[in-house]
């Protein structure tokens, strides 16, 4: 059934006419059509002004079944957030407040806590207690404007519980009405029955975890965690060449912690992105750009860890396509919310509100390699967006902390709404 939505106050559209993603001064065009129309389906049928949607239909060339008024607000596309790690169990708070005394990622991972924590109570756990722990975080991220995630596996690394963990993200895709893009990151950690032959987990990666993913079609992507204490750049290699001759397309953390080089070795595979990136060196960010691999930067994880944030004005500048994602996880940013990140990404990373909005919309799709589907509001793609209870798209950088998020369609159907009373003003207690 088709909707035509009317008296749009702005509709930012992220227009890219047939472009992968925007780069450079192109981040800072947004599309925005005022007093603007729309008619979905599950796809984006038509754009444009109201007075011309009825002057098609009357010639017999558009229609629709029922209108909507939108009532002056802002549209935007849907947020896609294209990096996470967000089917866990248990709390790392703890680790949280040791941080906050002065411990570092380094030192809490050695004493047993970081990553392998997590593991630890991922392995003990039932896919029905995963997606009980999943379910409220996704619908709180959806609520927030997210309607496409990735999400990894990496929280089992033993061939049993990565397959459970992948599983639930499947099922978890099949429950909730989020687009939901699923990535096997065994190589998260070295497990510590591993800790003393790393070389013997490397060969499970390889020859057991990668050809049983393959064999149910569980993952679309392959990532690995390449960083000092975790996968060295030759490892990675091996591992992500193994995944692509199993048919899986490859992602990179790189260059967290340290200037390893890793955004160098996403370009050389071919990655779709590379991510993270806070210690990314000239020659990687050079790398990047010859290779059209996507930089996906996670301020987020930077602001918990108290690291320095990745040069998103210098990736820019130099025509990298920068795309932008929580990193939801545990341990090192425990936010759902991709309105926090567009608002560190402005504030602490310099990015301009329009380069961040493309960040977290065209360009994390084509993170995704979505982007010809997903990520802009244009004819033929999915009905993905947001109204917004806004009358001017910078206020939803401007006025930050709250939750402007009015109402997610996906596929053209409308799946969450604030309660009618919410946004209106409350009366005065007298």
């Amino acid at each position: 059934m088709a909707t035509l939505l009317v008296n749009i106050g702005q509709l930012v559209t992220v227009r890219a006419d047939g472009a992968r993603w925007k780069a450079g001064p192109a981040m800072q065009e947004l599309g925005i059509l005022q007093r603007a129309a729309m008619v979905v389906g599950e796809r984006i049928h038509w754009i444009g002004l109201p007075e011309e949607a009825y002057q098609l239909q009357a010639a017999g060339l558009l229609q629709w079944e029922e209108v909507y008024d939108v009532g002056g607000r802002v549209i935007v596309p849907g947020f896609v957030d294209a990096h996470t790690h967000a089917v866990f169990v248990g709390s790392r708070a703890h680790e949280y407040r040791r941080r906050l005394g002065g411990a570092t990622y380094q030192q809490i991972a050695a004493a047993g806590g970081g990553i392998m924590a997590t593991v630890q109570a991922v392995r003990h756990a039932s896919e029905e207690e995963l997606i009980a722990a999943a379910r409220p975080l996704l619908w709180r991220a959806l609520q927030h404007g997210t309607t496409t995630m990735e999400i990894k596996s990496g929280y089992g690394l033993t061939t049993a519980d990565e397959l459970k963990l992948l599983r639930v993200i499947r099922r978890l895709a099949q429950e909730l009405p989020l687009r939901i893009i699923p990535t096997f990151l065994g190589a998260h950690a070295i497990p510590p029955e591993y800790r003393d032959r790393r070389a013997d987990y490397v060969d499970l990666l390889c020859y057991e975890m990668i050809p049983a993913v393959a064999a149910e079609g569980l993952a679309e992507y392959c990532d690995v965690f390449v960083e000092e204490g975790y996968f060295t750049l030759e490892e990675a290699e091996r591992i992500l060449q193994t995944a692509q001759q199993y048919g899986m397309r490859v992602r990179v953390h790189a260059d967290e912690l340290t200037p390893l080089g890793a955004a160098e070795l996403a370009a050389r595979l071919g990655a779709v992105s590379a991510d993270h990136l806070l210690f990314v060196s000239d020659v990687g960010i050079e790398a990047l750009r010859a290779s059209g691999t996507i930089a996906t930067l996670l301020p987020g994880t930077a602001y918990t860890l108290r690291l320095p944030y990745a040069p998103a004005r210098k990736l820019i500048a130099a025509d990298v396509p920068v795309a932008l994602a929580t990193d939801c996880n545990p341990g090192s940013c425990f936010c759902e919310n991709m309105q926090m990140i567009l608002s560190l990404a402005c504030q602490d990373m310099g990015m301009l509100p329009e380069e961040a909005l493309v960040a977290a919309t065209l360009n994390a799709a084509a993170a995704l390699d979505r982007s010809h589907e997903l990520g802009s509001l244009e004819v033929g793609k999915y009905a993905d967006f947001l109204v917004l209870q806004l009358q001017d798209v910078i206020e939803l950088f401007y006025h930050f902390g709250v939750n402007h998020v009015a109402e997610v369609w996906i596929g053209g159907r409308r799946v969450w709404r604030v309660p009618p009373d919410v946004t209106k003003p409350s009366s005065p207690v007298s």
